[in-house]
């Protein structure tokens, strides 16, 4: 298993035993990492989200909180108040600008939308709340050798083998090779699913109605 986006690379160059592919790698890394950040697994799915928010401020950017951009889906989010953590009602943009001009003053967050990459509160917070986000979201992009993320530890075999995939097919033209890329992504990727099934599962039965 890598550590770093460098041992990521380097693992692919020595597969495929060579040595002058540095950009084509690179870039087969980055879209592999793409297509599977659109997918909800057990470490880009988190609860422990938060950031605070600001008197008579509405929207929420990436220079509130970091992750705000990268946000695929926001799962709930809620503001503690004294012993109780109250959920915030959803609404669509267009709903949310109808809500938001009807109100008068500020207070506790009640709604919330996401919209421009931004979340956006109403009622418009009249002082610091500390929310907490539940949300799948993307990692920052890697660039750096050094950088490391999941990407490059705990799903590291599905990235390499679907960059692997990639370089056969669009680069090197190695059709056997891309057949056994194939044959392998859908092993790994089905048992990164199974972990974050199992990681992820509350362990409660939910009854079906027959």
């Amino acid at each position: 298993m890598a550590g770093t986006l460098a041992d990521l690379q380097a693992r692919i160059a020595t597969d495929l035993t060579r040595s002058v592919l540095t950009s084509q790698i690179a870039n087969a890394v980055t879209d592999a990492v793409n297509f599977y950040a659109r997918e909800r697994f057990w470490f880009n799915t988190s609860r422990s989200l938060t950031f605070n928010t600001v008197a008579s401020q509405i929207a929420y950017t990436v220079s509130d909180y970091s992750v705000i951009p990268l946000l695929v889906k926001i799962d709930a989010l809620f503001v503690p108040q004294a012993q109780s953590v109250l959920p915030l009602d959803r609404y669509e943009p267009a709903d949310f600008e109808m809500l938001n001009n009807a109100s008068t003053g500020g207070g506790i967050p009640k709604a919330f939308t996401y919209v421009d990459q931004a979340i956006r509160l109403w009622p418009t917070p009249n002082t610091v709340f500390a929310m907490i986000l539940h949300a799948h979201y993307k990692f920052p992009a890697l660039v750096n050798g050094s950088d490391t993320n999941a990407w490059t530890t705990d799903a590291e075999e599905l990235i390499r083998s679907h960059a692997k995939l990639l370089l056969y097919t669009d680069v090197l033209e190695d059709q056997d090779g891309a057949s056994r890329m194939s044959q392998k992504v859908p092993v790994l990727l089905a048992n990164l699913r199974a972990e974050s099934s199992s990681r992820m599962s509350n362990g409660i039965i939910k009854p079906v109605d027959f």
